[in-house]
């Protein structure tokens, strides 16, 4: 197996995939495999920490995927180009070689070979007819796989961007979120007009027209962030992906957009539940990068924010007790909300389409309606305080959780 060895340590640009596994424990089996003298226990030895580390990675003991997770998740000197060179960068210029090419199609080659190793081409390495843990390979082609995603960057991803939709910005640096909300456009019952909205405006994003930066404010519990995280899943295969930004990272907000600049892809840069003292620093940081919109500095990134407040500052009666400053203190509270070129309302919900919002969750879920539906539904609205699309929603887990314990 001295020839599979010597492949792997061939591998240049993917030299990175050599170091992290499945690879790194193979090369080493396959060194003891090699080795003049190895007794039976420590191929076993060997060959078992191999199987160890592929599934600790995947628990599915797929070679090939666990190999493509590696390939894809390399940031190897081949991509950093080829990304130069989507982005326009001023080094775009320095092309990339007809060798370097060849030598990437080659190791891709490689990886694809190793990727359709089979359990029973190691198995026969450790001469032992007792029992050895096995693996699968499904056998992917990890050379047009990635030529794929090269010549889709915009849309496939790479790297992190390929594997996670959803993103949280701490301290200045991108986070995948691993478990993120799974809420789809279907999942939202009405609000049908708001949602049109804020998919249009995404879409012109998308499409390189002419997008804005969006505010969804109103009534609490009323779906506002389910709807930017459902439109932000609707089009991730359309390379879009959602950054949640917290409001403590607000004044970090040109360097997130500096280093979101440099990727290849659509981001959503979601701002949850803003509202602000009228004091507060951080609103001439959102300001400036909301007016720098207009002149066309975010390309590939748009803003999208939440509030429970129009103007999204909080308004204190002393801001309105001086008559000779009320005007000039009400026109500063509502320049940041109208730097958002689009602005989306979300009322809270009468008993009618209330209501409708229960029925139509209900439906989804496939749940018989009981005939006092309409009295259950408005106690309960009323013992939560009013009714929102959140309490609906609350309501019908109540009713579907009370079924499952009869």
């Amino acid at each position: 197996m001295s020839d599979l060895l010597n492949k792997i340590n061939s591998l240049a640009i993917f030299k990175g995939v050599r170091s992290t596994e499945p690879l790194l424990s193979l090369c080493k089996f396959l060194k003891v495999a090699d080795t003049p003298g190895t007794t039976q226990d420590e191929l076993i030895a060997s060959y078992t920490e191999f199987v160890y580390n592929l599934y600790t990675d995947r628990p599915d003991g797929d070679l090939s995927r666990a190999l493509w997770d590696a390939v894809i998740a390399d940031e190897n000197p081949y991509l950093k180009h080829t990304i130069n060179q989507v982005l326009g960068r001023d080094n775009s210029n320095k092309e990339i070689s007809r060798l370097m090419h060849i030598s990437v199609e080659k190791e891709l080659e490689i990886l694809t070979e190793l990727g359709n190793l089979s359990f029973i081409d190691l198995e026969r390495m450790v001469y032992y007819e007792g029992y050895v843990p096995q693996f699968k390979s499904t056998g992917i082609d990890i050379k047009a796989d990635y030529l794929d995603v090269i010549n889709n960057l915009g849309k496939k991803g790479y790297g992190v961007y390929a594997k996670y939709l959803m993103f949280k910005i701490k301290d200045s640096k991108l986070i995948p979120v691993k478990n993120p909300d799974k809420v789809e456009t279907k999942d939202l019952v009405n609000y049908e007009r708001q949602r049109a909205q804020i998919i249009e405006n995404t879409r012109a994003f998308i499409d390189g027209r002419s997008a804005a930066d969006a505010l969804l404010y109103g009534d609490a519990g009323t779906g506002k962030s389910s709807t930017v995280k459902a439109v932000a899943r609707m089009f991730a295969s359309e390379g879009v992906r959602l950054v949640e930004l917290p409001k403590s990272e607000i004044n970090n907000l040109a360097d997130v957009i500096d280093m979101l600049s440099g990727i290849p892809m659509k981001f959503i840069l979601f701002i949850d539940d803003v509202s602000f003292e009228a004091d507060d620093d951080r609103i001439g940081s959102l300001k400036s990068v909301l007016e720098g919109a207009a002149g066309g500095m975010r390309t590939n990134i748009v803003i999208y924010a939440t509030s429970n407040r129009r103007h999204m500052i909080k308004e204190t009666f002393s801001d309105r007790s001086n008559e000779i400053h009320s005007t000039d203190t009400i026109a500063e509270q509502l320049s940041l909300s109208e730097r958002f070129g689009l602005r989306v309302l979300f009322e809270k919900p009468n008993k009618f389409v209330f209501l409708d919002i229960v029925r139509g969750i209900m439906n989804s879920r496939r749940m018989e309606i009981p005939q006092d539906l309409d009295i259950k539904a408005e106690a309960y609205a009323l013992r939560k305080g009013g009714r929102s699309a959140r309490v609906a929603r609350q309501f019908v887990d109540s009713l579907e959780a009370a079924d499952s314990n009869k």
